[in-house]
C-alpha cells in the first residue's frame, strides 16, 4: 500500500514490514523480562516456541482436511515449489507465506499449548501472553500499511480507500468490477484501524488490571476472551471467506476458541 508514495518504483513495504514486526517483538520481549527470568526458564521457553511451531504446522493440515481442500492445497504447494529456481523467487515465496501467517491462529495455538502441553507453562505463562495484545496492535499496523486485512465495502464516515494496485484495488476489480485494478479502490470498513485501537485498549485495561493486583488467571482469562471477542465482532465487517457452508469464517472459530479458552483459564487456572 505504501509503494504508491514511491510511484511503484521502490518496494516500501520490503523496508516498512521487517521494522514494523522487529518494533513488535521488542516490545513483546521487553514486557516479557519482567515477568520471566530468561537465562532461568530459556529451556521452557525453547519448549513452547517448538510446540507452538508445531502446532502452527499442523492446524491448518487439519483444517484443510476437515475441509475437504487438503488435496488442491498440496497440488498448489507443490507447483510453487516448482517454481523456484533461485534465492529471489525462493524469498518472494517465503514472503507469501509469512503474509498468509495468521495473528489469531498463533495466539490460539500458543494458548493451547501453554495451557495443556507444557509442564511448568504456568511458570511462563503470564509474562507470555499478557503483552500479546501490544504486540497484536503493532503487527495490525503493518497490515494496513500493506493493505491487507481490508474490510468490506462501507461508504459512511471513516470509510477507507487504497491506493491504485493495492490488495483491495485488485479485489474489487475481480469482484465488484471497479473499473481496474490500477484504480483507487472502492471505499471499504477501517478494520485495521478500529482493530490497531482495540488492541491497544485492550492491552490498556490489562495494564490497569495488573497495578491493582487482579488475579494474573483472570488478567489472562480477560486477555484471551477479550481479544477473541473484538477479533471475532470485526470479522464481520473484514473480507473473508466463508467456511464450511456456515456465515462465520476460520478465524471466527477460532476466536470462539479463544474465548471458551479465556473462561478456562479464569475458572480453572490458578497460580499463574
Amino acid at each position: 500500500m505504501l509503494n504508491w508514495l514511491s510511484g511503484g518504483v521502490v518496494n516500501l513495504n520490503t523496508y516498512s514490514a521487517p521494522v514494523i514486526f522487529a518494533v513488535a517483538i521488542t516490545l513483546w520481549v521487553i514486557v516479557l523480562r519482567r515477568y520471566i527470568n530468561i537465562r532461568e526458564n530459556y529451556r521452557l521457553l525453547i519448549k513452547v516456541a517448538a510446540y507452538s511451531f508445531t502446532g502452527s504446522v499442523i492446524s491448518p493440515l487439519i483444517i484443510f482436511t476437515i475441509s475437504g481442500e487438503l488435496i488442491p492445497f498440496i497440488k498448489k504447494l507443490f507447483g510453487i515449489l516448482e517454481k523456484i529456481t533461485n534465492m529471489n523467487v525462493f524469498l518472494n515465496v517465503l514472503g507469501m507465506v509469512f503474509k498468509g501467517f495468521s495473528i489469531t491462529g498463533g495466539l490460539t495455538v500458543l494458548a493451547i499449548v501453554l495451557i495443556f502441553f507444557i509442564k511448568d507453562s504456568k511458570k511462563v505463562m503470564f509474562g507470555i501472553l499478557y503483552p500479546f495484545p501490544l504486540f497484536a496492535a503493532v503487527t495490525r499496523v503493518n497490515c494496513f500499511m500493506e493493505g491487507c486485512c481490508f474490510g468490506k465495502l462501507y461508504d459512511g464516515k471513516f470509510a477507507l480507500t487504497y491506493p491504485p494496485a493495492s490488495h483491495a484495488s485488485k479485489y474489487h476489480y475481480a469482484k465488484y468490477g471497479l473499473v481496474s485494478r490500477f484504480v483507487e479502490s472502492l471505499p471499504v470498513y477501517p478494520s485495521q484501524i478500529i482493530l490497531v485501537i482495540s488492541m491497544l485498549s485492550l492491552f490498556l485495561v490489562l495494564l490497569v488490571m495488573n497495578i491493582f493486583k487482579i488475579g494474573r488467571n483472570i488478567i489472562i482469562g480477560t486477555m484471551l476472551a477479550g481479544y477473541g471477542l473484538i477479533n471475532f465482532i470485526i470479522e464481520f465487517h473484514r473480507e473473508e471467506p466463508l467456511v464450511f457452508g456456515t456465515p462465520f469464517t476460520i478465524g471466527q472459530y477460532m476466536e470462539v476458541t479463544l474465548i471458551m479458552l479465556g473462561v478456562y483459564v479464569m475458572v480453572k487456572v490458578r497460580e499463574i
